[in-house]
C-alpha cells in the first residue's frame, strides 16, 4: 500500500498551492455563476448583456457599479467556501480578512442604496419642479423612484448576503 502512495504526486507547496487554491475559487465561483444563470433561464427570465445592462442602470442609477463589485466580490467567498468545505484545497484559508470584509459589505451596502435614494428622490422632486406639470414631468419623477426604489432593495438584498455569509465565515472560523 505505502508503494502505491509513494505514485501519487506529493501536494504542491507554498506559493504555487495558494495559486492553485485561488484558481479552484475562481473556477468553482464561475460554475456557481452559471449555475444561476441556467437556474434563471429555466424560471423564464430572459438575460442578454445589452438589456441587462439597461435595467440595471434604470433601477439602480449610478451605484450598479458599486453592487456589481460587491455582488462578484460575494461570489467569489462563496465559491471559496464551497472549495474549502469540500476539501478541495490543502491550503486552508485565513477567513478573519473576509468576515471584516463582509461586515464592511454588509454595513455599507444599505447606506450606498439610501444615498441613491435620496440622490434619486432630489433629482426627482428638481426635475418636477423644474418642468411645467405635464406628462415629461411625471415621467422624470416616476423614472427617478424607480431608481430610488431599485437601488434600496439591491442595498438590501446586498447586505443580507453579506450577514449570510459572514455568519457562515465566522462559523467556519470558530468565531461563531
Amino acid at each position: 500500500m505505502k508503494e502505491a502512495l509513494d505514485l501519487l504526486p506529493a501536494a504542491p507547496a507554498g506559493r504555487l498551492a495558494l495559486m492553485l487554491r485561488e484558481v479552484d475559487t475562481l473556477v468553482v465561483t464561475a460554475m456557481l455563476a452559471v449555475g444561476v444563470y441556467l437556474v434563471l433561464l429555466t424560471i423564464g427570465v430572459q438575460i442578454d448583456p445589452h438589456t441587462t445592462s439597461r435595467k440595471a442602470a434604470e433601477f439602480l442609477g449610478v451605484t450598479g457599479p458599486v453592487f456589481l463589485i460587491a455582488g462578484a466580490f460575494l461570489a467569489w467567498v462563496a465559491g471559496a467556501l464551497v472549495v474549502e468545505m469540500f476539501g478541495l484545497t490543502s491550503v486552508p484559508r485565513n477567513w478573519a480578512p473576509l468576515a471584516a470584509a463582509l461586515f464592511y459589505v454588509e454595513n455599507a451596502a444599505p447606506f450606498v442604496g439610501l444615498l441613491e435614494c435620496f440622490i434619486s428622490i432630489v433629482s426627482a422632486l428638481l426635475a418636477y419642479s423644474a418642468a411645467a406639470a405635464g406628462p415629461q414631468a411625471q415621467s422624470a419623477m416616476i423614472a427617478n423612484i424607480a431608481v430610488a426604489l431599485g437601488a434600496s432593495a439591491a442595498g438590501c438584498f446586498i447586505a443580507l448576503c453579506a450577514h449570510s455569509l459572514k455568519t457562515v465565515v465566522m462559523y467556519r472560523d470558530g468565531n461563531a
